[in-house]
């Protein structure tokens, strides 16, 4: 079966939820790519989005959604990319001779920052229940009149 590209169309919703019927498609090709290291531009002009912007924009909400079977395996990837920079810059900062230190330190501080983003470790627990109804049962019954 051969892929078809249809033309892009303006929406009768601007900044609606409408999605085109390759959105799916397109945002798995972006997230393949994304593992691989590849520029938000060629990402961007290899699955068919605007700008390199729109490409971020679709992947991050994937990331988010949690839709993509693959979305595991590309971040266990990503915190495996900064785990390596996390060891080089480590042992930059090490090196009392290195003059260097501070860009090391800072660089390290960077790599936490985007780990814990990454891992969900600055969710704050109110954040997480936002749309969500929560159900609770106390085990304790009421009379009925």
């Amino acid at each position: 079966m051969s892929e078809i590209n249809y033309p892009s169309r303006k929406h009768e919703n601007p900044g609606g939820t409408t999605r085109d019927i390759n959105a799916a498609t397109r945002v798995q090709q972006a997230l393949k790519l994304c593992a691989q290291h590849v520029s938000w531009d060629q990402i961007a002009s290899e699955c068919g989005y605007s700008s390199r912007g729109a490409a971020h924009n679709a992947v991050m909400r994937e990331l988010d959604r949690c839709v993509v079977k693959n979305v595991d395996e590309m971040r266990t990837q990503e915190l495996y990319t900064l785990n390596q920079m996390h060891s080089e810059c480590w042992q930059l900062f090490m090196d009392k001779a290195n003059r260097g230190r501070l860009f090391a330190a800072d660089r390290i501080l960077a790599i936490a920052e985007r780990r814990a983003r990454l891992m969900g470790l600055d969710v704050k627990p109110d954040d997480t229940l936002e749309g969500v109804t929560v159900i609770r049962s106390y085990g304790v019954e009421v009379d009925r009149v």
